[in-house]
């Protein structure tokens, strides 16, 4: 009989399996390029954070995915600057230099995101992240993740829960979300001409 998989709320002692777990679901991805140091930090950023929902899934004592977002997410990124800008820079920088100046633009984006809610949407929940290891992909952990995440923002008041993830060359990740009961809100273009999705899932009322 296959072990059951258990997804409970992450604490600090699981940030190494999850950077792993990152780092395994992203090769070559941005974030993953700026280095562990980056990860830890950013990651840590998010436990330690008031709105932060941040789940972990394992399997026989394993850490094996994770899903991650915030029932605050116009300041989140506002408040991790102002309580830890230092050790962003200086946790980032290796992988800048590492990686050539070009991506400097890149970096203080993704430190000064503001998850782009979409506009007249109250309690809004951002899904900022969800990573599986990938011998472990089609087993069922990422649903279960999203599940499990919709829920608690649910229980904490939240009406939505959205989420945004490229439009093209990401048809996997897109039918994904749509089988989790999400629906497609809105498409729209980012600076540097990337192309997104927006997806807003709703409490269903009862």
């Amino acid at each position: 009989m296959d072990a059951v998989i258990t997804v409970r709320a992450a604490t600090e002692r699981d940030l190494l399996e999850i950077i792993t777990i990152h780092k395994a679901a992203f090769p070559g991805f941005f974030l993953t390029m700026l280095g562990d140091r980056f990860l830890h930090e950013l990651y840590r950023g998010f436990l330690n954070d008031s709105g932060s929902i941040f789940l972990i899934a394992s399997q026989d004592e394993k850490q094996i995915g994770f899903v991650v977002g915030t029932t605050e997410p116009h300041g989140l990124f506002k408040r991790l600057l102002i309580s830890r800008w230092y050790a962003f820079i200086l946790a980032g920088f290796p992988g800048i230099l590492r990686h050539t100046l070009q991506i400097i633009r890149r970096f203080v984006a993704a430190i000064t995101y503001r998850g782009e809610k979409p506009e007249g949407l109250e309690k809004a929940t951002l899904l900022s992240s969800i990573g599986i290891l990938p011998q472990y992909s089609g087993l069922g952990v990422g649903r279960m993740l999203v599940e499990d995440f919709c829920q608690e923002a649910f229980s904490r008041g939240t009406k939505h829960v959205y989420l945004l993830t490229d439009r093209l060359g990401n048809e996997v990740a897109n039918r994904f979300y749509l089988k989790c009961g999400f629906l497609l809100e809105s498409s729209f273009m980012r600076s540097g001409g990337r192309e997104m999705n927006r997806y807003i899932r709703t409490q269903e009322v009862k």
